[in-house]
């Protein structure tokens, strides 16, 4: 990859070790490094590789009259780099709820809390400026990070689908997780 232009990173929100920047179309070759690496997607949905164009397909703005999607690049900010993406794949303004994802493509970042404050950075955003509802979170059973994550949020195991999705040979669980912005706002 080459060397990432600062001048070119803009914080929307910024944390304490991670900043989330708007998607930065100059990264794509990396994002889909990420989405294709056998270690990051592991528990991915989608078993398929994905190229470039499609990636970027996925994390451009669909032409609509109300932005339903929201996707943030993780920016570390000691390393001054790109090291995953976190986002809301589907905003339900009617009920005010959404779903939220996140993937720390490199894994040098794996094990140090990065997706949990990039969570927090989303659910605080998502409460305190969106006035959302409810954010839901969605893995499969055997991702104890993913799960982990979750709880370290604040999230709360809302349901469990039974054999939902078929995965290394075997249908697994799909568990999914909430939290509520009463419950958020407590917690603060």
């Amino acid at each position: 990859m080459s060397e990432v232009k600062e001048d070119k990173v803009f914080p929307f929100i910024e944390g304490e070790n991670v900043s989330l920047c708007p998607l930065n179309m100059d990264h794509i070759n990396l994002y889909t490094k990420w989405k294709n690496d056998p270690q990051v997607r592991k528990y991915d949905w989608n078993k398929f590789p994905q190229t470039i164009e499609e990636v970027k397909k996925s994390f451009e703005p669909k032409k609509q009259d109300v932005k339903v999607e929201l996707f943030f690049e993780i920016w570390h900010n000691n390393d001054k780099k790109p090291i995953g993406f976190i986002g809301l794949p589907h905003i339900q303004w009617f009920t005010r709820s959404a779903y939220i994802f996140y993937l720390v493509g490199d894994t040098n970042y794996w094990g140090q809390n990065i997706a949990t404050e990039a969570g927090k950075l989303v659910v605080n955003y998502c409460f305190s400026e969106l006035n959302l509802h409810k954010i839901t979170a969605r893995t499969v059973s055997p991702n104890l990070a993913s799960r982990r994550v979750a709880e370290k949020i604040g999230f709360t195991h809302e349901i469990t689908v039974k054999k939902e999705i078929y995965l290394n040979g075997e249908h697994i669980d799909i568990l999914e997780y909430a939290i509520f912005k009463e419950d958020w706002m407590k917690s603060q």
